[in-house]
């Protein structure tokens, strides 16, 4: 390079270092803008990078991008990057767009978000609040008697006309007592509706000051004898739950506390407080805190951003990215279930997880699956594929990987990830020419007796497109990336900041006078020039 571009190079190669990697991957052909259409990003998309390569910066620009796409956003981040909820929070005031924040540990300035609000059935929901102690593909006989004893407990609080949540399903099933005072309320709920609220007492022959255990004697009695073979022409929704309350009351406590001892610590971590009232919030309770539920949110728009203490507390961080997870994919199924399949009405959704290796379940791998025709986009982020091999299995981490249709890459240096970009990449053709000349003469000979050859060998083999070596040396903001539409691209991500922010492009004196490292390198896109290139296009 001539001497006198030295003043400018010194600032480039500035950049380079700090942007570590080879910036020689991405100078051997002409650089063009590189535009996705709206579609391509609901085959859902996986992003996987080091820390520090610019992967929230990526995932900032695209929530960014959907949000003026009209879409809903969620966000699930366990690191709280403040960025990244300043930047939506800003989008959102600019669109006129609500802004919801959920964080545990600011209690004050969050919202509740009601995770029991939406479900379809009882196992629905209790399939959603077991997944926190389910290993996908594992049968566990403690987790089939949590199961079934949190589906009556949920069953019995409908009968007393209770909204399930996780405090009061907590607050019901916590000890043996606490089963045996449930059973008796929806036993007295029960009998009062079959048989008249004025008279049921005296039917039963019942006293309603006498002791629990007394009142929970003669209310079980009656129901053996009249209920406990019942045949019936009147249809009776109650029996089956009753029964097995009664059951669960007459049984050993020592026993069903060794049956429930994997879940109750779950439970007892969800009702700590501020998860108390953040997870399971009372509309009828005088805070000042939002309700906010996955059905209001979908119906009107707008952000919820959930950060998590990830670092100090992860398995709380876990099980409620879990919830949450699973909350949004049983209001996804309501709302497809309620339109019959026709979605023309309802708002797309962009749902934003990253590391989200701590949110894998099994409603989450079904989202990914079905999601499309709920109109739902995910863009699950990760540091490694064998994060997601560590919190499930191999079998696991092989279905999410392959049910995302787009795959962005960042810099990489675990082998199984480096593997999985290779293997997306696929093959390339590449040709070798290899030319030989040859010369030689004696010296017994005269001056100009010599031979001499030439040949020439063409090959053609199938090698790597991107060889594993140069995705450990991807700079900063770079990305290798397979795309739904079948394209294969290489290229920098642009960096999405608040307009306030936004400073004019690097001039050429400050190069000439600066020091190196004193100039931040900038050039703003150029919407005219883009605009040309979309013309261009079509």
């Amino acid at each position: 390079m001539p001497f006198v571009f030295n003043p400018i190079k010194r600032h480039f190669d500035a950049m380079a270092r700090k942007m570590g990697g080879s910036n020689a991957i991405f100078a051997v052909e002409r650089r063009e803008p590189i535009f996705v259409t709206e579609d391509n990003w609901f085959g859902h998309t996986l992003i996987t990078g080091n820390v520090g390569t610019g992967k929230t910066v990526l995932q900032r620009l695209l929530s960014i991008s959907m949000l003026h796409l009209g879409h809903v956003v969620v966000v699930i981040d366990p690191k709280n990057d403040a960025e990244w909820r300043e930047s939506l929070m800003e989008e959102a005031k600019t669109l006129g767009l609500p802004f919801y924040k959920f964080h545990p540990g600011q209690p004050a300035s969050s919202v509740c978000i009601d995770v029991c609000n939406t479900y379809t059935n009882v196992s629905d929901l209790t399939s959603r609040l077991l997944s926190l102690v389910t290993v996908p593909g594992e049968v566990n006989p403690f987790v089939q008697y949590a199961k079934a004893l949190v589906s009556n407990v949920i069953s019995g609080l409908s009968y007393i006309e209770k909204k399930p949540s996780i405090y009061l399903i907590h607050k019901n099933m916590k000890s043996h007592m606490s089963i045996v005072n449930l059973t008796v309320k929806v036993m007295e709920s029960c009998y009062a509706r079959y048989y008249g609220y004025d008279v049921w007492t005296e039917k039963v022959k019942y006293v309603a000051n006498e002791t629990l255990p007394v009142r929970f004697k003669r209310l079980a009695e009656w129901f053996t004898a009249h209920f406990m073979n019942y045949e019936g022409s009147e249809q009776i929704d109650w029996l089956d739950t009753v029964s097995q309350l009664i059951d669960y009351s007459m049984s050993d406590p020592e026993h069903m506390a060794k049956m429930t001892a994997g879940i109750m610590p779950v439970f007892d971590m969800l009702i700590e407080k501020p998860l108390n009232e953040l997870l399971s919030p009372n509309p009828n309770s005088v805070s000042s805190r939002e309700i906010v539920t996955s059905e209001g949110m979908f119906s009107t728009g707008g952000v919820l951003y959930i950060s998590l203490d990830g670092l100090s507390n992860p398995d709380t961080a876990a099980a409620i990215s879990q919830l949450i997870m699973s909350d949004l994919t049983s209001c996804a199924g309501s709302r497809y279930n309620a339109q019959d399949g026709d979605m023309s009405a309802n708002s797309r959704i962009s749902i934003f997880v990253d590391e989200a290796h701590s949110a894998i379940n099994n409603p989450m791998i079904n989202l990914l699956a079905q999601g499309r025709a709920a109109k739902i986009a995910l863009f699950i982020c990760t540091q490694t594929i064998s994060d997601f091999i560590a919190a499930a299995s191999v079998e696991t981490a092989n279905r999410i990987t392959g049910l995302c249709n787009n795959y962005i890459s960042l810099r990489v240096n675990d082998t199984p990830t480096q593997t999985l970009v290779v293997e997306n990449f696929g093959k390339s053709a590449i040709s070798t020419n290899m030319v030989t000349y040859t010369t030689g003469s004696e010296t017994s000979l005269p001056h100009n007796n010599f031979s001499g050859s030439i040949s020439e060998r063409k090959q053609t083999t199938l090698e790597e497109s991107i060889p594993k070596d140069l995705l450990g040396q991807v700079p900063m903001f770079h990305i290798v990336a397979r795309l739904q539409d079948g394209r294969k691209v290489v290229g920098q991500i642009p960096i999405a900041v608040a307009e306030k922010q936004m400073k004019p492009n690097t001039t050429l004196s400050e190069m000439l006078f600066k020091k190196a490292g004193k100039v931040t390198l900038r050039q703003n896109l150029d919407i005219k020039n883009l605009n040309k290139f979309l013309r261009k296009l079509h």
